[in-house]
């Protein structure tokens, strides 16, 4: 086995960052004091240890944020999500750490060199730097990694020489223990090994020891498998309020980017997702979004997107917004069925089908968007339904067998009748095919038996028109057809 650890010193600032360099001074503090800066920041001045407000007095307009660790461990879990692309072995290493196993990936990244290569331009696309360390034990690999160490220990053999020149706070040590290695002079690894085991782990304590044998290969170090959830969700916070919407669009890209970014390294996509827009003294904003087909496209996402926008009326300045996204469906592969001409304009036609209800759902909102819906229902007036727009099953079966008019009177229209004949307007109808019978829906009281006719009035319009078959054998109009 060989691991790859990747070591981020500056989670705690990236995780506030939206991505490259901010050109806007950072800086994040924890306990009264500076712990880390951007670029922009460092570059003013601002460093590691300062007081805040000494800080903010370098620059008035810098961003200045409490360390979050929560947030830090939302970051550090989707970067294992997008390390999953290289490895399907990846394991957390809190607080700052992921651990890849990439022995088994050499080969298809044309060795250890490119493969670091391709994720060090992957991370500094997504704004993150990180030290790496690569040893045939993952707690070797986090020490050489924590130590700034990435010159690679492909063999076990070479593992001892490796780490011994390590400095101890390539470690995590507690204080008390910090201050036991610095009263016994020990200031790297070969120096804390060279001590006697029962007083070391006496003055120290039995993880420290357990920890180093781990990394000598001397002990197990089993590590568990990242596995990402089943949704995605991203919050954005705005460097300044979003008093209008054309100032949502940049944050909107860059998190549908992210987004399909994420989808694609699961080889997944997505039918549903939401956007809520932060206020600071209202309820959030909600922007459903919604696709026929599972899709990962960020172009046509955005489109739909901005369609929503278009109707939104912002009454209070957005401050963040957050992205999530429903669950994920494998990607639909397309038809490969042609006819003698190579033609097939199925995917076309589904997919303008698709597009012109996913722009009446953008424009108008979902919930006025609907299709007719056949039921399997006997009964004329319950065999059929509102329902959101979706493909019609072509195999399923049709409750009805004979002919039915395209317009059903919302009532049957009672009828005259002469002699037992109905009558449409004072005149009498020509009963052409009958009758059908329809006698069904006993069990839900709502029971109907009666007998459809076709008829043809004077004026020559065809109806269908029933008669009741229980008590009063009266006549009525149902439907005309077109």
């Amino acid at each position: 086995m060989l691991w790859l650890c990747l070591h981020f010193r500056e989670l705690p600032v990236e995780c506030f960052s939206s991505g490259g360099d901010n050109a806007q001074p950072l800086f994040v503090s924890e306990a009264g004091r500076v712990i880390g800066a951007n670029r922009p920041a460092r570059r003013l001045g601002i460093r590691p240890g300062m007081l805040p407000t000494a800080a903010r007095a370098i620059s008035e307009a810098g961003l200045h944020r409490i360390r979050d660790p929560q947030r830090e461990r939302r970051t550090l879990e989707h970067l294992a999500t997008w390390a999953l692309q290289f490895t399907p072995r990846v394991s957390l290493q809190p607080p700052e750490g992921l651990l890849l196993e990439v022995a088994g990936s050499l080969h298809y990244f044309q060795g250890l060199e490119s493969l670091r290569q391709r994720i060090s331009a992957g991370l500094e696309q997504r704004g993150h730097r990180a030290g790496t360390g690569i040893a045939p034990t993952p707690t070797a690999a986090w020490m050489l990694a924590r130590a700034g160490d990435s010159t690679p220990v492909t063999t076990r053999a070479a593992l001892a020489d490796r780490l011994a020149p390590l400095p101890v706070h390539a470690l995590p040590l507690e204080k008390r223990v910090r201050d036991a290695l610095e009263g016994l002079g020990c200031e790297c690894v070969d120096a804390l090994r060279s001590l006697p085991s029962d007083g070391a782990t006496r003055r120290l304590g039995r993880p420290l020891l357990e920890t180093l044998q781990r990394a000598h290969g001397e002990r197990s170090d089993p590590r568990q498998n990242w596995q990402p959830p089943g949704q995605f969700e991203q919050l954005i916070d705005c460097p300044e309020a979003v008093a209008d919407v054309a100032g949502l669009h940049p944050l909107i890209q860059q998190l549908l980017d992210t987004l399909c970014s994420h989808l694609r390294e699961r080889d997944t996509a997505i039918m549903r997702l939401w956007f809520m827009l932060w206020h600071r003294d209202r309820d959030p904003t909600c922007l459903p979004v919604g696709v026929m087909s599972p899709t990962r496209d960020a172009s046509h996402l955005k489109w739909l997107v901005e369609r929503r926008l278009e109707r939104l009326e912002l009454t209070a300045d957005v401050t963040a917004v957050t992205l999530r996204a429903g669950r994920f469906h494998a990607m639909q592969a397309t038809s490969g069925a042609f006819d003698l001409l190579d033609r097939d304009d199925r995917p076309a036609r589904d997919a303008n089908w698709e597009a012109l209800i996913e722009t009446f759902d953008s424009r108008l909102g979902e919930e006025r968007v609907c299709m007719i819906t056949p039921m399997a229902e006997h009964r004329p007036e319950r065999a059929w339904a509102y329902r959101r727009p979706a493909r019609v099953d072509p195999s399923a079966p049709s409750p009805c067998t004979g002919a039915r008019p395209a317009w059903l009177l919302e009532r049957p229209l009672p009828l005259r009748s002469c002699q037992g004949r109905p009558q449409y307007h004072n005149a009498p109808l020509v009963l052409e095919t009958g009758p059908e019978r329809i006698e069904t829906g006993w069990w839900d009281g709502l029971d109907v038996t009666r007998d459809y006719y076709h008829a043809c009035t004077a004026e020559g319009r065809r109806v269908w028109i029933f008669r009741n078959r229980r008590g009063p054998r009266d006549w009525y109009l149902h439907g005309i057809f077109a």
